[in-house]
């Protein structure tokens, strides 16, 4: 499995779950899920096991527009916060 973005509607916020290994061949999908408004949405990543620097830079972006990261590793979480 690459990949799986289960999408959890929660109101007001949506919840998108992403597991596995997040890489730029997914990140097209990932953004049409949480679609213009990045504030009305948020990523469980518990089960996030691996990203590349595409995805990477685009989650920062995300981040930066709003979007809430939720339930990330340690590791996860540090390498976000490094810019």
């Amino acid at each position: 499995m690459t990949v799986r973005i289960t999408v959890v509607e929660d109101r007001p916020l949506r919840r998108l779950r992403v597991d596995g290994r997040l890489t730029g061949d997914e990140i097209a999908e990932l953004e049409q899920l949480i679609g213009p408004d990045p504030k009305a949405v948020c990523l469980e990543l518990t089960d996030l096991r691996s990203i590349d620097p595409t995805a990477l830079a685009v989650l920062r972006r995300l981040r930066e527009e709003g979007l809430q990261l939720i339930d990330l590793s340690p590791h996860l979480a540090w390498r976000i916060e490094e810019a």
